[in-house]
């Protein structure tokens, strides 16, 4: 029987699935996973069990999150298709936040300085990473 994929409402059956990150090796880009799948049950489950036994499916990946061979890059997170939930709302609020400090930059500094913190935080490389900022939030 195939993986089921959880993130909440998901209903995709034929999508190739993906391993949770493992949570020993890499806890934060672990909860970052959980949190974007919206499905709250999993934060019951021990994280093991998770890395084990759960999966997302392959739609809530970018392209430039995959490879050729459809295994997904390192530190790559799910972002597409993902419940309407508080983690997307805040997620939402940071990339506004973080467009409208690049575009302030842009008109006050110079074009280095705006080049480095546009390169920081719209690089695929960095999709999970400015993530990161968010994990003090809660269900």
């Amino acid at each position: 029987m195939p993986f089921k994929c959880q993130v909440l409402h998901c209903e995709d059956t034929n999508s190739p699935r993906h391993r949770f990150p493992n949570p020993i090796k890499n806890w934060n880009l672990y909860q970052i996973w959980i949190k974007a799948t919206g499905n709250t049950k999993l934060l019951e489950i021990e994280p093991e069990k998770v890395y084990k036994n759960m999966r997302i499916c392959h739609r809530h990946f970018r392209n430039e999150d995959k490879s050729t061979n459809m295994y997904l890059k390192s530190n790559t997170c799910p972002s597409l298709y993902l419940p309407e939930s508080e983690f997307t709302i805040i997620l939402s609020d940071f990339q506004n936040a973080v467009k409208q400090t690049n575009d302030n930059l842009l008109h006050q500094s110079s074009t280095s300085a705006s080049t480095t913190v546009e390169n920081i935080f719209t690089s695929p490389q960095s999709n999970c990473s400015n993530l990161l900022i968010l994990m003090y939030f809660e269900f």
